[in-house]
């Protein structure tokens, strides 16, 4: 790929952004290497930002217009590659032009920070630190639409660490469900935080999180000693408690999650130490249903710190990344068992775009075949976290060829943003997805 993808993320022009750190001598090179692959015709590209930008460590999430924002990253002008100090820079890709532009500075430096988007289109910066020892501990909000920056009230301060893992659920919260053994709850509106549950395995240190299908469950899976265990949080319930589910067949930290349009989770990477050390090369399927956790066809390369994976709109998983050893400028494609179980179902005629609360429709020759309809939005991954991903199955109804889909109301289950639209058949057969894009 002519580069290492430590980060990664998915656009609806189908090119997958990727970065890294500063590739010559931070002497006379003061800008991160950045490229785009095309996940259909296999072309890489430049994308550098034509300004002096270190923009790896930063946080980054897809905006509704399909643009990419990004939040913080590495001073440039350290000389060193992982040093802990951060920036208040922040900018926003547009995939169409493949142009960059500056966005106002942060209320503060931030250094391996989250970004979470919000259904006002508004997105929020939590964590990271201003350097070694010192935390970023205010919450920022960027406004795409006034293209300003505000910090949010005291009650919002906190310390949350580095690349907390943070999700929207449907009831307007945002979970944060790691590192840390106790979870919490940020409230958007009053901007306030609330304590959450604690996991019953405690810590997970370098662990992997990941929004099931639905929006209001999260999976947490490996990190801390590191640990095969696995548990799951339902938002949705009066009280919510963790629970274990099955473990994993081999214990891992530094792993990354996919969501696949089956409902089900692939842990990808990883190892048994950090950083390098006695890596993982068996990724694992995880059902929901039963809790159980299934080994898969080995990668070749060693995928740990600095590893991404991405979910590509055919169904396959992009997994790339680590920076160290000899692949670490290679990607590969994961092909999951369900393309291996009969032809795809077809989706034609989509629409481009779908309002909250609407319909969609789209024709379908294998229509009576169709068991579900699922709208997943594109991957933005790095460092064990992909605060984007989010799969909402949607009710739908066939009559002949055509099928017909409610489209969810609340933003905070569906986001505004670029989707892809899956049709999956009674074998868990996904169609290749389009782009449709949620108002």
């Amino acid at each position: 790929m002519g580069g290492v993808a430590i980060h990664a993320t998915l656009l609806h022009t189908d090119d997958v952004l990727f970065f890294q750190y500063v590739e010559g001598s931070p002497t006379t090179d003061h800008t991160s290497l950045v490229q785009t692959y095309n996940w259909r015709t296999g072309v890489v590209s430049q994308a550098a930002t034509p300004y002096r930008r270190d923009i790896f460590c930063a946080g980054h999430n897809l905006l509704p217009d399909g643009r990419l924002f990004i939040a913080g990253g590495h001073d440039h002008n350290t000389g060193k590659k992982q040093d802990g100090i951060g920036v208040r820079e922040s900018d926003v890709y547009d995939p169409i032009g493949r142009t960059w532009t500056p966005t106002p500075l942060l209320g503060e430096p931030r250094w391996y920070p989250t970004n979470v988007g919000l259904p006002n289109g508004k997105s929020l910066i939590f964590g990271g630190t201003q350097s070694p020892g010192v935390a970023a501990r205010t919450v920022d909000e960027y406004d795409a639409v006034t293209n300003t920056m505000r910090t949010l009230g005291s009650a919002a301060t906190k310390t949350v660490g580095q690349y907390p893992r943070m999700h929207l659920v449907p009831d307007g919260r945002i979970l944060k469900s790691g590192t840390s053994g106790t979870s919490w709850f940020f409230d958007p509106v009053g901007a306030r935080w609330t304590s959450g549950p604690s996991m019953v395995y405690g810590s997970r240190s370098r662990g992997a999180t990941a929004l099931l299908e639905g929006a209001g469950t999260v999976l947490t899976a490996g990190g801390g000693a590191p640990t095969r265990t696995a548990e799951v949080l339902d938002t949705s319930q009066a009280t919510p408690r963790w629970r274990s589910t099955g473990s994993l067949t081999y214990a891992r930290v530094l792993s990354n999650t996919v969501v696949l349009p089956d409902g089900q989770v692939l842990i990808i990477g990883g190892g048994q130490a950090f950083k390098y050390t006695n890596p993982v090369k068996v990724p694992e399927l995880w059902n929901p249903s039963t809790g159980i956790w299934s080994p898969m066809a080995p990668h070749q390369a060693s995928r740990m710190y600095h590893a991404t994976a991405l979910l590509l709109p055919d169904g396959r998983v992009l997994c790339a990344g680590q920076d160290n050893g000899p692949l670490a400028r290679f990607a590969e494609i994961f092909s999951p068992p369900y393309l291996f179980r009969g032809a795809r179902p077809t989706i034609v005629d989509p629409p481009a775009s779908v309002t909250r609360g609407g319909q969609l429709r789209f024709t379908s020759a294998e229509a009576v075949s169709v068991a579900k309809v699922v709208l997943i939005r594109s991957g933005s991954n790095t460092h064990e976290i992909n605060t984007d991903q989010r799969s909402v199955p949607l009710v739908f109804a066939v009559s002949g060829t055509t099928v017909t889909a409610d489209v969810p109301s609340s933003g905070n289950t569906l986001p505004p943003g670029y989707y892809m639209l899956f049709a999956v058949n009674s074998l868990g057969v996904p169609s290749t997805a389009p782009w449709v894009r949620v108002l």
